[in-house]
Parts: C-alpha cells; sequence; structure tokens
C-alpha cells in the first residue's frame, strides 16, 4: 500500500493553498466588489428613495439582462421586518422584470423592497431598496446591512478558488504523470497530489452549492436543508457544471489507479478534458457572444491551464528527488515538460486574448473603468511575469542541465527556485480568476452604464433628475424627480407635461402627460423614443395658473 502523501509534500500543499488564500482575502479587502452584480438593477416601481400616493398596487425591479426568480424573487416589509406583499413573485416575458403584488391601502411609513434573482450566467444578485407610502420623510435606516450577504460572497469567492485550485491541479498532475513522468517508482508521490486534489475540488463544489442556496434563499445555512432550495440551484447550469466536474475528476482519479499506460492516458486525458470544459457551462461565457467562441475559448484556457499548473507542481515534485535517483531520467522528464509547455503556453495565451477581448468588447475604457477590467490587467501582468520566468527556464536553465551529462547540483536548485516561484504566481493568477468569475464582465458592466440616460439640471425650485430606462428605441420608462436645494422631494405641480421631439428626423413635439407617483416623482411608460439618435425632452411643471418651469434634456437613444 502506497502513501497518498507524505507529510512534506502536503505541508508544501497546504503552504500554496495558504498564499492564494492569502492574496484573495487582500483582493476582497480592497472592495473589488465580489457581488458586482451581472444583471444590473436599473429601475424600480416606486423609485428607490421615494414617496408615493396612494398606497401602490406592486412593486417591481427592472435588471438590465434577463434574470430568474426560482426560491428567491422580490418580498416587501415594513419597518418592523413584517411582510406587506402578497405572495409569490412573477417575472414578465422579457425576463427582465421582478413584480410583486401589495397588500391593499398600506399605512404611511417606509418600506424595504429586497430582491433575490439569478443571473443568466449563473449567478446570484441581491439587494434593497426603500420607498415611503404618504408625504412623510423615508426612513433611511430601515435598510437591514449586507453584512450576512457578504459573509457567504465571500465564502463563495473562497469555495470557487479552492475548486479551481484543486480541480486544474488534479487533472494536470495526473496528464503530467500518465504523458511526461517515466513511470518510475516516485510517480507514487504525485498520485497522493492528485488524489488530495480530487478530494478538495469536491468539497469545493459542496461549498458552492451552499453558497447558491444560502444566496438565493436568503436563509443562510438552513437552506441546504431545503429541498425546493436545492433543487433550484441544480436545476440550472451550475448543476450541469458541477455534474460534468465530478465526472472528469473520477476519470483523473482513475487515471491514477490503472497500471495500462494506455487506459491511463485516456482516462487522464478526457477526464482532464471533461474537468476543464465544466467550468465553460457556469459564468461569464454562458452569456458572452458570440457563445461559440467564448466556449471554445474558456475550455482551452481552462485545459492549458491545468496542463500548466499540474506540470509545474509535478515539475516541483520531480525535481525534489532523492538524490539516488537517476539524473538522466529527470532530465527526460524536463525536457519533456518544457516542450509541452511551450505549446501550452501558445495555447492559453490566444485563448486568454480571445476571453479578454470579448469581455472587455476590445474597448480600452472597458480595461480601465471598471473593476473587470483592472482585476484582468492586474493578471494579465502576472502572467506575463510568469511567461518571462517559464521562457528564462526553457532557454537558459533546461537547456544546460539536460546537455551536461553531469550538471551541478546548483543548476538544479536554481530550476527548482524557478520552478517554485511559477507555481506560487499561477495560484495567485488562480486567486484572482476565482474573483473575476463574479464581477460583471468589463464590456457588460459598460453597456450597463450606457444603458441607462441619468441627468439632473437645476431650476428655480432646486433640481430634477431625468432617468430614462433603457435608453433604446422602442418603450421607454422616465422617471422625473423635483427635489429642494437639500436633495428633499419636493412638490412643484400635480401634473407634469413631457414633450419629446427629434430635429434630425424633423419630428415635431409628441406631448404627453402624466400624474404624480409621489412628492415631486412622476413615471412616464410609453413608446415615443422610437428612432435611434439624440432626442430633446423638455419637462413642462405648471407651477401656478399663470407660471410653468421648463426644463430640456438631450437624451440619446440607441438602437
Amino acid at each position: 500500500m502506497r502513501p497518498l502523501l507524505t507529510h512534506r509534500p502536503l505541508r508544501r500543499l497546504l503552504l500554496v493553498v495558504a498564499t492564494g488564500l492569502t492574496v484573495l482575502s487582500g483582493v476582497l479587502a480592497l472592495g473589488t466588489g465580489v457581488a458586482s452584480a451581472h444583471a444590473g438593477l436599473v429601475a424600480t416601481s416606486p423609485a428607490d428613495g421615494t414617496s408615493v400616493t396612494p398606497s401602490p398596487d406592486a412593486v417591481s425591479a427592472t435588471f438590465s439582462e434577463r434574470v430568474s426568480i426560482g426560491v428567491g424573487g422580490l418580498t416587501v416589509r415594513n419597518t418592523r421586518g413584517l411582510r406587506v406583499d402578497t405572495g409569490s413573485s412573477t417575472l414578465d416575458p422579457a425576463g427582465t422584470t421582478v413584480r410583486v403584488a401589495l397588500q391593499p391601502a398600506l399605512p404611511d411609513g417606509t418600506y424595504v423592497a429586497t430582491y433575490r434573482v439569478l443571473s443568466a450566467d449563473g449567478h446570484p444578485v441581491s439587494a434593497s431598496f426603500l420607498f415611503g407610502v404618504g408625504s412623510g420623510p423615508i426612513d433611511q435606516t430601515a435598510v437591514t446591512s449586507g453584512a450576512a450577504n457578504r459573509v457567504w460572497e465571500i465564502a463563495g469567492a473562497v469555495a470557487r478558488f479552492l475548486m479551481y485550485v484543486s480541480a486544474l491541479l488534479a487533472a494536470g498532475i495526473a496528464f503530467f504523470v500518465a504523458f511526461l513522468h517515466d513511470q518510475d517508482e516516485d510517480r507514487w508521490r504525485l498520485i497522493g497530489w492528485a488524489r488530495i486534489a480530487t478530494i478538495t475540488a469536491v468539497f469545493g463544489a459542496a461549498g458552492i452549492i451552499l453558497v447558491q442556496a444560502a444566496l438565493l434563499s436568503g436563509r443562510g445555512v438552513a437552506s441546504v436543508t431545503d429541498g425546493s432550495v436545492l433543487a433550484d440551484v441544480l436545476d440550472s447550469r451550475l448543476g450541469w457544471s458541477l455534474a460534468v466536474l465530478v465526472m472528469g475528476l473520477i476519470a483523473v482519479h482513475l487515471s491514477t489507479d490503472v497500471r495500462n499506460l494506455t487506459a491511463s492516458q485516456a482516462l487522464a486525458l478526457y477526464g482532464g478534458l471533461a474537468t476543464a470544459g465544466s467550468f465553460a457551462i457556469w459564468g461569464h461565457s454562458t452569456e458572452l457572444t458570440p457563445i461559440w467562441l467564448s466556449t471554445v475559448a474558456d475550455v482551452v484556457h481552462a485545459t492549458a491551464a491545468a496542463v500548466w499548473f499540474g506540470g509545474i507542481i509535478g515539475l516541483v515534485v520531480v525535481l525534489r528527488r532523492p538524490t539516488d535517483q537517476p539524473v538522466a531520467s529527470t532530465a527526460r522528464i524536463v525536457q519533456r515538460f518544457s516542450g509541452a509547455a511551450a505549446i501550452t503556453v501558445a495555447f492559453l495565451a490566444a485563448a486568454g486574448l480571445v476571453l479578454s477581448w470579448n469581455a472587455t468588447g476590445g474597448s480600452v475604457d472597458s480595461l480601465i473603468s471598471t473593476t473587470y477590467g483592472r482585476l484582468l490587467l492586474v493578471k494579465v501582468l502576472i502572467t506575463g511575469a510568469i511567461l518571462a520566468v517559464a521562457g528564462y527556464n526553457r532557454s537558459r536553465l533546461v537547456p544546460a542541465l539536460v546537455d551536461d551529462d553531469d550538471p551541478p547540483e546548483a543548476g538544479w536548485r536554481r530550476l527548482r527556485r524557478s520552478v517554485s516561484i511559477e507555481a506560487i504566481a499561477l495560484v495567485l493568477v488562480l486567486a484572482l480568476t476565482s474573483v473575476l468569475v463574479n464581477v460583471t464582465p468589463a464590456r457588460t458592466a459598460v453597456a450597463t452604464r450606457d444603458r441607462v440616460v441619468n441627468q439632473t439640471q437645476s431650476v428655480p425650485t432646486g433640481t430634477v433628475n431625468l432617468v430614462v430606462v433603457p435608453a433604446r428605441v422602442g418603450p421607454n420608462t422616465l422617471h422625473i424627480q423635483y427635489a429642494d436645494a437639500a436633495g428633499r422631494p419636493i412638490d412643484v405641480a400635480n401634473t407634469l407635461t413631457i414633450e419629446f421631439s427629434l430635429a434630425s428626423a424633423d419630428l415635431a413635439a409628441i406631448s404627453r402627460q402624466t400624474s404624480k407617483a409621489g412628492p415631486g416623482h412622476f413615471i412616464y411608460t410609453g413608446p415615443e423614443l422610437s428612432i435611434a439618435g439624440t432626442w430633446t425632452v423638455t419637462l413642462v411643471a405648471r407651477t401656478s395658473d399663470f407660471s410653468e418651469q421648463r426644463s430640456t434634456f438631450a437624451v440619446p437613444i440607441r438602437n
């Protein structure tokens, strides 16, 4: 019976993982926004922070992309924490607006609406907004802090890191043993790493399920005992992704048990492909277009990362062979890995370039103005440094050792140190990746930001704010809010006339009238903005029988 893993490699494994977790914690502490919404909230009704009279019949939240609700949805509570909605939430046919009906004739006061939805790419999104009934002030302290969600979001990032590192390590070492190793007796030290990694990857996957259930239901650990919650979590892309992952890990584990080299290579190859391919079933690549390109690039990227990362760790173990092992055998393994790594890095770079271009839309602004873009730049810089070290190893250290019949021990030590630096740096890259996968892709973040027109102007009574959603050709919703100099809602009129005109299309003003939804708050939904271009939207508030207040906005509408 061979030992799975001796105490020294186990300590090194724990040290490597601890390094990654330290970096991950540092990134999270810097406030990168782990829970950055993939589906961004673009509008609510009633508008966040506004009061309405009379009591509304329903509350709704509109998102920037398709969502699903499952066990989540929209709930509304009063300041005592009692629910005032009538039950289950509904989703509009477009899949972007969640709505829940309210109990009739709510008393004046502040109400908290909380949404919990699942983005189209499989990530949970949750937050709260306030509205009031009546003319009294809104209690801004009514929203509970997101501390509980934040804890679960950080737990999710840690679980993803554990799963990614372990799964890629298991697949990569299995490939290293089957295709690059000399099948000597010390293969058992490598097999121990692979087997431990498959087990920790499964634990990481279980952690992701727990986090998804907690965030979607809002019930914490207790949610995992609810069959309906677990069914909702697993009846999604995440469920399929984890199923493929587990099947891949089983094949990878079996490859370390099979002594027949051909069978071992087949299991390692196809098990590794399934393990790497599982990451493309759930996440960003499922929503970025063209989807086929994102999916293929994601699979290639993860596969190459597994071969490189697992190979690096395998090489570290091999280079620490006892001194009685033949140096010539070690040199041949190093030479084979060096050749495989060169091909792997080429695929890794090509797939990474495609994924980066797709996630940012090829925009420099996306790289420097979004959380995703800035994290991606850090990841690219670290990867570039790793490639520089790898290039030095391949061009200088490896040839000097392989071509020398009796290479000095100092040369082997330099290579061990250099390869160990590569391994640690790759763990840092995987730590950043575990954060990146739950941050809104730069292209989506910019598109969401540009999809909402939000403009404010000064008026004699204070300010007027105009929000147009989604600022695209077709039906749009206009939110208008008048406020005093201190930013408090202020009544300026009971009715408001909105004039739409488009000079480039020679369209004269189209007038529409809307009634107020609350103090100084007006909402209008209609199809008037039906042509792309910069529209002139004029707000006409009749402040008395003999005077009116006019405010003109230039509103860009895109196709």
